[in-house]
């Protein structure tokens, strides 16, 4: 009986708060299954040492408790609240301070090789960045397994998750590609918006994403390529495509 009091006397904030770590740690060695398999509750509760009483008046089932874990995965992820790794934010940034004086009344042709400086330097560290992040590996593994076709636990809980993260990525996403086109002196073409920018962009990446963990040399070797007058500059392939989306959603400002 001595044994159990803990696990009685535990505060129901303190029990869910284990519970969540002990899935995270789990997710992050094993990664998230399409099933959810390696997340059975009766399983983390033996793991977490917590009462089972309080953990099921918290989560009444598996698929409450996922989406509860998903929202904490994304939450705690500082690159998902800036629409990028920390890394990528910061090239970005420096990219988006050094264009500036260069492209406030600059020619179409500056303004290209300035997207192209920024686009070439950030999209091959975004990429991996995206393939190691274990927010987005979650996020990937629980939309395939929404569209198995199989039924999934909390399925449409977690389809209306899927889109309130999504929705809120994007959001920071546009964000940024603003404060980058005002600082390239470009503005979105008549009929798109940053957000569509943002949905192209995310498409892109995350389609790559996927042949890399396929053909991963094949993905990231890098390609020799002129693009415009200052000359032939080793680019990713996704930078390459990114550039291609970016170039045809967006115009000089000026015109």
């Amino acid at each position: 009986m001595s044994n159990l009091e803990p696990r009685m006397r535990r505060p129901a904030g303190e029990t869910r708060a284990l519970m969540l770590a002990t899935a995270i740690d789990r997710v992050t060695a094993e990664g998230l299954h399409l099933d959810y398999a390696n997340l059975e509750l009766e399983d983390l509760i033996r793991a977490a040492g917590v009462p089972r009483s309080t953990v099921f008046r918290i989560w009444p089932d598996r698929g409450a408790f996922i989406a509860d874990l998903v929202r904490a995965l994304f939450d705690a992820d500082p690159g998902f609240e800036a629409g990028f790794d920390g890394e990528t934010l910061a090239l970005l940034e420096h990219a988006i301070s050094g264009s500036t004086a260069d492209t406030d009344d600059a020619r179409e042709a500056a303004r290209q090789a300035a997207l192209r400086t920024v686009i070439r330097h950030t999209a091959a560290h975004n990429i991996v960045a995206v393939e190691e992040s274990l927010t987005w590996r979650t996020y990937r593994t629980l939309s395939a397994a929404l569209t198995s076709g199989d039924a999934v636990p909390g399925g449409d809980g977690i389809r209306a998750l899927l889109g309130e993260l999504e929705e809120r990525y994007i959001e920071r996403m546009a964000a940024v590609y603003g404060r980058l086109n005002d600082a390239l002196g470009i503005r979105m073409v008549q009929g798109l918006t940053e957000k569509d920018l943002a949905v192209a962009v995310m498409a892109v990446i995350d389609g790559m994403s996927d042949h890399r963990r396929i053909d991963p040399a094949g993905v990231d070797r890098p390609r020799v390529v002129s693009l415009g007058p200052e000359g032939p500059d080793e680019w990713h392939v996704a930078g390459l495509a990114v550039y291609g989306v970016y170039a045809a959603f967006t115009e000089n400002a000026s015109h």
